[in-house]
């Protein structure tokens, strides 16, 4: 059998439990001032998965990790004779607490003074809870159901009740009492050492079937064979807890003789556990020696052979009540069934279990004693039902015992588990009897560094003084070396020994990569006479060696960079680019006129791999807006989604052709500028190609009015205007509008429609308007009125194209016709951008930060049909305000708007449309109204709900819906 003591690693007791008495306590410092029993506990764990360091001392017999496996303790201690107070208690389960050495976990308790008989038991709390314990006569009727419903049922490996009992017998083979006495006057504990001890049988059963065996039967041979069914017979139904010691039962009851049965193996349904092997060494003289088997199997078993005709190995372990009975006719058995060629022809195999004591004798009765381990290896080489001829090993199964030189060092720690991370450090306190030059630490979980050997992956610094001790990670692994050893995150094995005690700790740690800088979102007034207020500090921490700045920018002579973006120009500086949690400045080094933002990204020094193996690095972007003086206020527009050609009462189709993406480059060639608002004459033929700024197309109206305009558009007789912008002189206007004619010959106003605004070629897209502060009115509608002066909630705007001025009504304007003006803003900063979307309700948005305008790619999945064309009512057409105007689409445009089949899902065809329009970003929600098959079906895009997105797809941010055509609903994402 594989050593299974190569696995075995000790490991400590969780303490400072609560008493289930008022008598007895549970303490992590095992000082005798406090402590006067002290108990240990034997355990075996698995060794650590990283380093593999494994103790190979300590054995057990023919035990495994999992089958040693302690998941609950509790505690009895029964006074003898009157003498001292019983008590019950519920002990910590091993999970690295308090070491007395690597393999003995350590309990010290503090019960009152008394003579008394201690016993321990694990893995029992399913059985004990509910049972009353007060006498010793108690614990020993507690019995081990194995029925369906009884409990604990049929032994598992990982779950196996196990009890420690008083010995009974002293080292040197004399019989004693098993008591211990505890007084007042000790000055040191008593020790109970609780060797626990299985209270089942472990049988590992081997059927061989070998075609080339001498003597196997031509049948059988020339058809093969394969197990179908495993029974155990006459098993015991229960069994006491405490064991006896007698061998043989000479006054069983009836129904324990005939015990019950339990399928252990079923190859039909796969239940209970069995593999076959094609190869495998057998070795006889194995029989009896310990922690080695007679067969030894190589490779990976299976569920069923290959070829039931050609050699295999059929093994299984099960986990069996112990047995004792009056005569061999009473013994437990194991029936085997197999079935010849996969025929339903079946045969049966019985093996007998147990053995004697006496294997000379032939009176004795076999019995099937607790704590044995049986490995039966039996040749299946004839047909029918008869007895298996088989070779059964005797062996001990047992944990690893304590046998170690017990003294009373003691340790106590302030917390048996820590978390540390790359710049996360943990503080441990401790107490210790032994002097300072006795206490060591170090850590079993190591990881291997690139190029270096394996290193601990955290490391301990000890204060004498003050008993603390901190704990961090190995500031010689980097971030790769844990990244290679796939353990970026963990829990280490950590241990503090002093003297011959070690306690081990969890501490559990992550590394994983992390890259953050804070602020990101910056805001820079330029105010030259308060310089402090120019420079914006920025943190950061990481653990991938530090923060790299762009690397086209170049160095200045003093070691800073000097960025500039449209007329702004910031200064960075970073004292210590390489520092894992440091700091850079952002100095604005100019006035940038209007409004300017700043897009840069910072990112790692160190490259981290991704899923794909990839060398890539953590980035962040950065956004520094430097604003200009406060002052005048600056009234910012921009027009989105509104590319349809204006006739007056009504828009031509959509250009969805002449959408372009979202673009980043200043000055006055840039995507943005195309808005749709330039209606020169003959314009339209050049839109295509425009991407120019027009101020003369985009134009502002601000002023101040009691009263309200009448239904149809007109203005009450009663009602008085005040004008912030200067009048409009049609007839010193040069532009050749596509409603030229009419407004000369028609237009008789002189406010409307404004002055004209400038573009901002530091936003490009965007439009401004600068008026003063407390500016006057430059005009009013009714003589002998005084002037009213700009106020923030008082004063409106109207922004339009300037065109169609006799009826004042147009597609390209906002707020529309009969609507009222948007009231000024009233930020701090006397800054305010206004976004007109006509396909968005409301179709303006008044933002105190320059909102980000993003490409949205609508993805639409349609039941059964295609969307054909799409449309949405908006404005005003009409001069009695009851009209609105129809932008409207219903030719594709490849990559702005198209339809292609998706796929099918339940035999049913799903559509997959593609609409490309612009929208602040996160606010998505737009009233276009999708046409499904031609005009069959009408539906609002996502029900007008503002759907989240959920991917990108280059620049553009996707945002998908489903709609299905039978229910008429809406939902988000794809339908598949």
């Amino acid at each position: 059998m594989k050593r299974l003591a190569d696995i075995l690693l000790s490991v400590a007791a969780l303490l400072l439990l609560a008493a289930c008495t008022d008598d007895a306590d549970v303490y992590n410092t095992p000082a005798s001032s406090e402590g006067n029993l002290c108990v240990y506990v034997p355990v075996t764990r698995e060794g650590d998965d990283v380093t593999s360091s494994l103790d190979p001392s300590n054995l057990t017999y023919n035990a495994s990790v999992d089958e040693c496996q302690i998941n609950d303790l509790h505690l009895y201690a029964f006074p003898v004779g009157g003498n001292g107070t019983f008590f019950s208690q519920e002990l910590p389960s091993p999970e690295a607490s308090n070491m007395l050495n690597e393999n003995v976990a350590s309990y010290q308790l503090k019960i009152k003074p008394g003579t008394y008989r201690v016993y321990v038991v694990a893995n029992m709390k399913d059985v004990l809870d509910g049972t009353p314990i007060n006498t010793e006569d108690d614990l020993k009727n507690v019995v081990l159901g194995y029925t369906p419903m009884s409990k604990p049922g049929m032994p598992v490996a990982n779950n196996i009740p196990m009890i420690y009992e008083p010995d009974t017998k002293a080292a040197d083979s004399t019989t004693v009492d098993g008591t211990i006495t505890i007084k007042n006057t000790d000055t040191t504990p008593q020790t109970v050492v609780a060797n626990l001890r299985f209270t089942c049988v472990k049988v590992c059963l081997n059927l061989i079937y070998n075609p080339e065996d001498a003597d196997m039967n031509s049948a059988l041979k020339s058809n093969g064979l394969q197990i179908t069914d495993i029974m155990g017979k006459q098993l015991s139904p229960q069994t006491n807890l405490l064991w006896d010691g007698k061998f043989t039962n000479p006054n069983v009851s009836d129904d324990y003789a005939t015990g019950i049965e339990s399928k252990l193996y079923d190859a039909t349904a796969s239940t209970g556990n069995g593999s076959y092997y094609t190869s495998w060494t057998e070795n006889e003289a194995n029989a009896n020696v310990n922690n080695e088997d007679i067969i030894t199997v190589a490779g990976e078993g299976v569920a069923a052979p290959a070829n039931s005709k050609a050699k295999w190995l059929f093994r299984a372990t099960y986990y069996l009540p112990e047995h004792y009975v009056a005569q061999a006719s009473q013994q437990s058995a194991l029936k085997v069934g197999g079935a010849v060629g996969g025929s339903a022809i079946a045969n049966s195999y019985n093996i007998n279990l147990g053995h004697r004591q006496d294997e000379n004798s032939t009176t004795e009765v076999p019995t099937f004693p607790r704590g044995t381990y049986y490995e039966i290896v039996g040749r299946i080489k004839s047909l029918g039902n008869i007895d298996l001829d088989c070779v059964v090993g005797v062996e001990d199964w047992q944990m690893a015992t304590i046998d170690v030189d017990l003294n009373h060092t003691t340790l106590w720690v302030s917390s048996t588990k820590a978390e540390v991370g790359s710049q996360k450090v943990a503080f441990i306190d401790y107490l210790t009897n032994v002097t300072n030059g006795d206490i060591k630490f170090g850590c079993d979980t190591e990881i291997e560094k690139i190029t270096a050997g394996k290193l601990p992956v955290i490391v301990a610094t000890n204060d004498i003084a003050t008993h603390r001790v901190r704990f961090s990670i190995n500031p010689k692994l980097s971030v790769a070396d844990f990244t290679a050893a796939k353990a970026l995150k963990g829990t280490a094995k950590v241990w503090i020994k002093a003297g011959n005690i070690k306690k081990y700790l969890d501490v559990s740690y992550d590394v994983t990569p992390y890259f953050k800088v804070d602020p990101i979102d910056i805001v820079i007034f330029w105010d030259d006479k308060n310089k402090d207020e120019l420079t914006k500090v920025v943190n950061f921490s990481t653990n991938l060696g530090g923060i790299q700045f762009h690397s086209d920018w170049s160095k200045n002579p003093k070691g800073d960079y000097d960025v500039s973006y449209a007329q702004s120009t910031i200064n960075i500086k970073c004292e210590d680019p390489n520092a894992a949690e440091g700091n850079f400045t952002i100095t604005a080094t100019s006035n940038p006129g209007t409004t300017t933002t700043h897009v840069f990204t910072v990112k790692s020094n160190e490259a981290v791999k991704d899923a794909a193996g990839k060398e890539i690095y953590k980035e962040q972007q950065i956004r520094v807006t430097v604003r200009p003086p406060k002052g005048n206020y600056i009234i910012y527009m921009r027009a989105i989604n509104d590319l349809a050609w204006c006739n007056g009462g009504g828009t031509e189709e959509y250009k969805h052709s002449l959408m372009l993406d979202e673009d980043s480059r200043l000055g006055k060639t840039n995507n943005n500028w195309r808005d749709g608002w330039w209606e020169e004459q003959d314009a339209k033929a050049k839109w295509g190609s425009d991407k120019s700024p027009h101020s003369d197309y985009h134009f502002v109206y601000v002023y101040t009015q009691i009263g309200e305009t009448n239904s149809d558009g007109t203005k009450d007789e009663n009602n008085t205007e005040w004008y912030f912008t200067k009048q409009y002189d049609i007839a010193a206007d040069t532009r050749n509008t596509v409603s030229h004619d009419k407004d000369m010959n028609d237009y008789k106003g002189k406010w409307w429609p404004g002055s004209k605004m400038t573009a901002d070629n530091n936003n490009p897209g965007w439009y401004y308007y600068s008026i003063p502060v407390g500016a006057q009115s430059v005009g009013v509608n009714k003589e002998g009125k005084a002037k009213k002066t700009i106020k923030p909630g008082q004063t409106l705007l109207i922004f339009s194209n300037g065109t169609f001025l006799a009826t004042g009504f147009q597609s390209h304007r906002f707020t529309h016709h009969n609507d009222p003006g948007i009231t000024l803003f009233n930020y701090e900063d006397n800054e305010g951008w206004y976004l007109y979307d006509p396909l968005s309700d409301p179709y303006y948005r008044v933002f105190d930060e320059k909102p980000t305008v993003v490409d949205v790619e609508y993805t639409i999945y349609t039941e059964r049909d295609g969307i054909s064309g799409w449309y949405a009512r908006f404005g005003v057409n009409s001069g009695d305000g009851k009209g609105k105007f129809t932008m409207w689409c219903n030719n594709y445009v490849s990559g702005e708007f198209e339809c292609n089949e998706y796929g099918k899902k339940n035999g049913k065809t799903w559509y997959k449309t593609i609409l490309h329009l612009k929208a602040p970003l996160g606010e998505y929600d737009k009233i276009l109204v999708l046409k499904v098959n031609g005009d069959e079906i009408h539906t609002t895009l996502f029900d007008g709900d503002n759907y989240p997105s959920t991917k990108m797809h280059g620049n553009r941010y996707v945002v998908e819906g489903s709609f299905d055509t039978d229910t008429k609903k809406w939902s988000k994402g794809a339908p598949f």
